[in-house]
């Protein structure tokens, strides 16, 4: 996890090809086109920025929701969501596989 708590480019780029994700955009055709957005304001370019998260609220119980991450088509816009609970039982399973 990045310092701030939240799923890194990086862990996610392993997910999604421990799962066999591919990124090549579905709707556009374009090959490799979908890329992860993260928050890296000072532009290092390291992959250790966070992902950018999405945090769904359930509107009967706005206090209940979950969040996702997200695959952005640089062509055509075309956005592919991830619910952040599969990833992060990822990487925890990646954690005690390294102990």
């Amino acid at each position: 996890m990045s310092s701030n708590g939240g799923i890194t480019g990086e862990q996610f780029s392993r997910f999604l090809a421990s799962k066999g994700v591919g990124d090549d955009c579905p709707t556009c055709g374009l090959a490799a086109g979908l890329s992860i957005p993260v928050n890296d304001p000072s532009l290092s370019g390291e992959g250790k920025a966070p992902a950018v998260r999405v945090v769904r609220r359930l509107e009967e119980d706005p206090r209940l929701g979950y969040g996702e991450l997200m695959q952005v088509c640089g062509n055509c816009g075309f956005i592919r969501y991830f619910r952040d609970a599969e990833i992060l039982a990822f990487l925890q399973g990646e954690d005690k596989n390294e102990l």
